[in-house]
């Protein structure tokens, strides 16, 4: 089996893709595809049409018996997937196909497929008896597998991690359906990554000019989705009879397994939720935390943020910070100038106010967005508004962007020092959602930041680097 590399930690690792419909179906934000991008017959014009909502689980699961170990990397059908990755890097398909095709179809991650969740009441030593639910957002050119290691490390370390699949042209691919009231399905519609020239606005503007308008579109998008997928996860593992929901590819799985134990949850929804994403995830739970809930959303208790590497460029200036009622009708007016006619989430005083719940934050940055001199500034700026929470930032030497992802860790493909980095990231990360970052710090080699010019880039600025062995670890 050409696989990633094996999952570190305490517990096997389930892996349960989900799907649940939005009714009745609806666009957000005013963007429409061109023409040559419409692949279902009738379909609509509106390049976010929220029909579908989809998310894997990654959990601590019940192997018993269960001998095979693999789940796809690559979606399926395969073919859609080569497509979407062709055309994200700007190549051609031929050129792909023969070996990626191979690749594609034999890649897996190390995890048990449709694996029954483990009842956290049988683990000894497990005092709180419900594993904790986590909340992740993927980056541009990612999707729900792409993230799979360190979805699966949290997971193998005692939590269930719901990775979406945001279906707002950020992935290579993605294949939503809409859902009749008959229970019947729609064709898939395949949608690929889109460039600010593929869609078209009402305004008359033309994307091209101004690419923040898509981005801003695409976050009040993936809000929907993230609200969607706390509030149908929430009620699967309440067993709620009336929701909706089956995997995605419409096989078997142990639904009794993620069942109430008695009156208890087996995974913790009620408090102490962490959300997580790197990239424009990341910048995508910053969105979702400085704004209210969607109105008739409950409310998300987001205990721990964890923000892998966030880029902030599509978030209005200044900001974001914590929502609160005194800062709403300013993010709206801000909100407002970037994207006009975005279906924005309605501000709540239901919502969650971080500053009143104790939110912790931590920011994981790579050395590469930490060089970036103006883009870490305004992090750091940023951050003062949630130090009152704990907000914390930390940057590994040596790393790239793209470090956070299976990329540096694909077989054949990937990079010499990509699992020693991830390893890095998964540590930190756990501890400081089990409050002990602190104590993990002291055993890590910790320096000041330190830059030195390497040379020259295409644009005739400096190129710098941060001085020191790759793995150190800067704190500010």
């Amino acid at each position: 089996m050409l696989s990633l590399p094996a999952i570190q930690g305490r517990f096997p690792v389930g892996v349960t893709t989900f799907v649940t419909p939005v009714r009745p179906a609806r666009p957000v934000g005013s963007a429409k595809l061109k023409n040559h991008l419409k692949t279902r017959p009738g379909q609509p014009d509106y390049a976010f049409l929220l029909e579908e909502v989809a998310y894997t689980a990654y959990y601590p699961a019940d192997v018993g018996k269960l001998q095979t170990k693999g789940v796809p990397w690559f979606l399926r059908p395969l073919r859609h997937s080569l497509n979407g990755l062709a055309s994200f890097l700007g190549v051609s398909s031929w050129l792909l196909t023969p070996i990626a095709y191979c690749y594609g179809a034999l890649l897996k991650i190390p995890a048990y497929a449709n694996a029954p969740l483990l009842n956290p009441n049988t683990v000894q030593e497990f005092k709180d008896k419900q594993w904790p639910l986590v909340i992740f957002s993927h980056g541009l050119g990612g999707g729900r597998t792409v993230y799979s290691q360190f979805c699966s490390e949290l997971a193998a370390s005692g939590k269930v991690v719901i990775a979406l699949e945001h279906r707002d042209g950020t992935s290579p691919v993605c294949m939503p359906r809409g859902w009749n009231e008959d229970g019947s399905k729609t064709e898939p519609r395949i949608l690929y990554y889109l460039r600010p020239t593929d869609i078209e606005l009402d305004e008359g503007d033309e994307a091209h000019k101004n690419p923040m308008l898509l981005r801003a579109q695409q976050l009040s998008f993936r809000k929907h989705e993230v609200y969607t997928a706390y509030s149908t996860f929430s009620r699967f593992v309440r067993n709620d009879s009336t929701l909706e929901l089956e995997t995605i590819d419409g096989t078997a799985y142990p639904r009794e397994s993620w069942m109430p134990a008695g009156t208890t949850l087996k995974v913790k929804c009620d408090d102490e939720v962490t959300v997580a994403g790197h990239s424009f995830g990341g910048c995508t739970i910053l969105s979702v935390l400085s704004s209210g809930p969607l109105e008739g959303s409950p409310p998300i208790p987001i205990g721990h943020t964890v923000i892998l590497d966030p880029w902030l460029e599509p978030l209005p200036t200044p900001g974001p910070v914590p929502f609160s009622e005194a800062s709403s009708s300013e993010l709206a007016t801000a909100e407002g100038l970037v994207a006009n006619s975005i279906d924005r989430a309605t501000p709540s005083s239901q919502g969650t106010k971080v500053e009143e719940s104790q939110m912790k934050l931590l920011v994981i940055n790579s050395e590469q967005f930490t060089v970036w001199k103006d883009h870490y500034a305004r992090l750091k700026e940023m951050l003062v508004h949630w130090e009152p929470q704990g907000g914390r930032l930390l940057t590994i030497v040596g790393s790239r962007h793209h470090a956070f992802s299976d990329f540096v860790l694909l077989p054949v493909i990937g990079q010499k020092y990509g699992r020693f980095i991830m390893d890095r990231i998964s540590r930190l990360s756990l501890a400081f959602l089990d409050d002990n970052l602190e104590g993990s710090l002291k055993s890590l080699p910790v320096i000041d930041r330190q830059e030195e010019i390497v040379g020259t880039k295409k644009d005739g600025k400096p190129k710098r680097q941060l001085i020191g062995k790759v793995g150190d670890i800067i704190v500010e």
